[in-house]
């Protein structure tokens, strides 16, 4: 947790404490009869567990790279990283279902987790030789929002491609002997997936 977000949390909690315990009973005079089983000391100890709560609950987010805009920090990735497999998804499987765009996703996420290629999706996508796109600037255009929702779904787990590693289009393929020492797993739209 950052100071400045400590600190107005610590500000909020003691105003809170202060308009309990001193502003209130004045302005409201207490009822003759009091809940059957609140106290003071148990809305201190509420208060105390939630501070523990904010205080401690804090610290889960530590091996998270921080990014300017948490809503694209997603299952260890952050907003580069997405957006780079958002535009690999739509450089490679523009034209494809969504289906095809997950599977896509999907690749490049399974070899992130496979130890034969490099640990993150930049460094998977920017691996010299792999994506055609890469090397055409294709992957420079504007990702779509079907481009990003495959790939939240990719990251998510979803897996269309079955654990495949490699996929290319046999039509457009400038390296088929490559392809055909590998295993076939399946084939969606004019990408076959393989291991």
């Amino acid at each position: 947790m950052d100071k400045i977000h400590f600190k107005k949390v610590i500000v909020i909690l003691t105003m809170i404490i202060l308009l309990n315990t001193v502003f209130i009973p004045f302005l409201v005079p207490a009822p003759e009869v009091k809940a059957a089983s609140i106290e003071k000391e148990d809305i201190y100890t509420g208060l105390g567990l939630m501070f523990l709560m904010v205080v401690l609950g804090s610290g889960s987010d530590k091996n998270q790279e921080a990014a300017p805009d948490n809503f694209y920090n997603y299952k260890n990735f952050n907003a580069e990283e997405m957006e780079i497999l958002a535009s690999i998804i739509n450089a490679e499987a523009r034209g494809e279902s969504y289906e095809g765009k997950v599977a896509v996703g999907a690749v490049i996420i399974n070899r992130v987790y496979h130890p034969s290629f490099p640990n993150s999706i930049k460094g998977v996508v920017f691996q010299s030789g792999q994506f055609t796109p890469v090397e055409n600037g294709m992957i420079n255009l504007s990702p779509n929002n079907d481009a990003f929702k495959a790939a939240y779904d990719a990251v998510s787990g979803m897996d269309p491609s079955q654990g495949s590693l490699y996929f290319y289009n046999p039509v457009k393929s400038r390296n088929p002997d490559f392809f055909a020492g590998r295993t076939k797993v399946v084939t969606i739209g004019n990408h076959v997936f393989l291991k």
